[in-house]
């Protein structure tokens, strides 16, 4: 991860495991936030090297995880661009994501409309210090229709791990 590597999502040295996860129909989530560690550039994990990856992989289902924090628009871009491009929640409370000015407007414009099938929660319940029961109300709170809200918190990860 670019995370642990420093090595970008798009950097060709990943492209094998990439082929394989795509030979075996198994998808691939790739971090996609900023970091906060202060010996590598902070912008190692942006969106914009989801783009390169999906465009080479087209039959790969991928997840770009974090939600793509502080560039959401971006990822949400990226995300209506590629059919084969997902976006998850994790490590975000969703208490904050309807929060004017929290930059997550254009998820949750957009993630009730035109992306509403390409969305993943991910809870981090052990990250955030919350209970599951907890986490998944502020979903529930969300300026979501209810519908979107079922697909978000687990029809749209049941399709994209084929457990449907």
């Amino acid at each position: 991860s670019a995370l642990v590597d420093c090595i970008p999502a798009s950097d060709r040295r990943y492209y094998p495991l990439y082929t394989k996860a795509a030979e075996l129909g198994i998808p691939v989530r790739i971090y996609s936030s900023m970091n906060y560690a202060n010996d590598r550039p902070y912008d190692l994990g942006h969106p914009r090297h989801l783009d390169q990856v999906a465009m080479d992989f087209p039959e790969l289902r991928i997840i770009g995880g974090l939600g793509g924090w502080p560039w959401v628009n971006e990822m949400v871009a990226l995300v209506r661009r590629h059919p084969n491009l997902h976006i998850d929640t994790s490590a975000h409370r969703a208490k904050y994501l309807g929060q004017s000015g929290s930059g997550w407007e254009m998820l949750i414009q957009f993630g009730n409309t035109l992306i509403q099938d390409k969305v993943l929660v991910g809870l981090s319940a052990g990250l955030v210090g919350q209970p599951q029961e907890t986490l998944i109300e502020e979903y529930m709170s969300l300026p979501l229709k209810d519908t979107v809200k079922e697909k978000w918190l687990y029809k749209n990860a049941s399709r994209v791990f084929g457990l449907e």
